[in-house]
């Protein structure tokens, strides 16, 4: 409750003084994790851009404001009691902001780790950070041993391996004298040993790799320290009307900035590399490469070459046999997507998706539902409405909205007009119902042979029931893909 009112009062205080618009969505969600005002095309671009973790409060935020309080609190060692007060402060300001940010698990893992790390200077222990690392791990996993599952915690501790595993040796390729370039270069080294620990990872959850995340972090590094060191000021000195009205146009500035360079590398060409394909065995497979890799080119351990060639065969085998597997499949499948109607005929990499109208206009919806399985099929976009007709050769499938063929399976789509009166029963494989309107199953099977019945996502809870009772007293074999999940079949 405290931290939730807490919130509300911080982000009163940005609104107060000038911050607005996009830009105040993003100061919220850097400073205090609210990220709910984004917008999605703004997010996609932060996406686009490889700049995604900058949106979400992490080690880095955690991080900054340590060092922050650390370099304030300074003053504050010259005796026992005041070494015990400084710790005592910054553990209660690390972790009310944790607990004011929403405890992501990436900022639980930094607050842990740092927590760790406060607790060994004071008691002047040796620190090692892979220890410290497993030590968080083990804490919050103790306390919560579903956190394993979380994506947001997997990918926080891979970047922090990948960062401790690979920087060095990145970092260490180039030998610069300029301080400032030397500094733009160290930046670039930590932000691509980060992506080499997190990339199989991410490829496998969100099939994107982001081309120009060294380039954006070569600016996102310094204005994160920025935007954290302003909000943190502005915060402080709310109170001051006249000096709070300046510090929040800087912040804004630099927020505004963040939002510029962002929109700048996402217009750029070749910004990503969409729809990979990386099921588990191939994410560990590429970890093992990754990790034989780096040591035999920055470090020429020659005998690694072996083990790396064929990590690098295994590869192309796993690549191999997932384009045989899409090129000798041919299934439908009637997807659950809550009140919505969406059927996929396909073969080989061919496919047509038909969807209803209010599917058709949401991109984002169908996207996130279905990008998955069409992925891992791979299948390109192919929306086609579900009340259209065409005949489709390559597929084998002809459609006039309502009777339909696939290969040697017949069947009928019924939404809101009903195949009645037939004189001579048709012979069907199945019937898909769709739509809110009410049908009467033993009127049907007087007008049709049929083998089995496919509820879909549009048909309300009160009418499944319905059907699912005829069907039941009828002995027809049905399927509910509100209750079932979606019905898949290879044929």
């Amino acid at each position: 409750s405290v931290a939730i009112k807490a919130r509300k009062y911080l982000l009163n205080v940005l609104k107060e003084n000038g911050i607005r618009g996009d830009d105040f969505a993003v100061a919220a969600a850097i400073l205090l994790g609210y990220d709910q005002l984004l917008e999605p095309e703004l997010e996609q671009s932060y996406v686009t851009a490889g700049a995604m973790h900058i949106l979400c409060v992490s080690g880095l935020h955690v991080g900054i404001i340590y060092l922050v309080l650390n370099f304030l609190l300074g003053f504050l060692r010259k005796n026992k009691f005041q070494k015990a007060l400084k710790v005592v402060l910054l553990l209660g300001i690390i972790w009310f902001y944790a607990l004011l940010t929403g405890f992501s698990p990436s900022v639980q893992r930094a607050s842990v780790m740092i927590s760790l790390y406060i607790i060994a200077n004071m008691s002047s222990k040796q620190k090692d950070v892979y220890n410290t690392l497993a030590a968080s791990a083990v804490i919050l996993l103790f306390t919560n041993p579903i956190l394993i599952f979380n994506v947001g915690f997997q990918l926080s501790y891979t970047a922090v391996l990948g960062i401790l595993l690979f920087y060095k040796p990145i970092a260490g390729i180039f030998y610069i004298k300029n301080q400032i370039i030397r500094k733009v270069w160290e930046v670039v080294a930590v932000s691509a040993a980060a992506q080499l620990g997190t990339f199989p990872l991410a490829a496998h959850y969100f099939h994107f790799f982001p081309t120009y995340f060294w380039l954006t972090n070569i600016f996102i590094f310094p204005l994160s320290f920025a935007i954290v060191g302003a909000g943190m000021l502005l915060m402080a000195i709310s109170w001051i009307p006249v000096i709070s009205n300046v510090v929040g146009i800087i912040l804004s500035g630099f927020v505004f900035l963040l939002n510029f360079i962002v929109s700048a590398v996402k217009q750029l060409p070749y910004n990503g590399i969409h729809d990979l394909y990386f099921p588990w065995p191939k994410v560990f497979v590429v970890y093992i490469f990754i990790l034989i890799l780096i040591p035999l080119l920055l470090k020429g351990k020659i005998k690694l070459l072996l083990p790396c060639l064929v990590t690098l065969l295994f590869i192309l085998l796993l690549n191999t046999n997932h384009r045989l597997q899409v090129f000798q499949q041919n299934r439908l499948a009637v997807y659950s997507i809550k009140q919505s109607t969406a059927i996929d005929f396909i073969k080989a990499d061919n496919h047509i998706l038909l969807v209803d109208s209010m599917l058709m206009e949401d991109d984002m919806k169908l996207d996130y539902q279905l990008s998955n399985c069409r992925i891992s099929w791979g299948l390109e976009e192919n929306n086609q409405s579900v009340n259209g007709s065409f005949n489709n050769e390559k597929l084998s499938l002809y459609y006039d909205g309502q009777f339909g063929s696939f290969g040697h399976m017949t069947f009928l789509r019924i939404s809101n007009q009903e195949p009645f009166p037939i004189h001579d029963p048709l012979k069907l494989d199945f019937i898909i119902v769709s739509g809110k309107k009410r049908l009467n199953v033993e009127k049907l099977l007087k007008a049709v042979t049929l083998n089995f019945l496919i509820i879909d996502s549009s048909v309300p809870y009160w009418k499944q029931k319905k059907i699912e009772e005829q069907a039941k007293l009828l002995q027809l074999n049905y399927f509910n893909v509100n209750k079932q999940g979606a019905y898949i079949v290879n044929l």
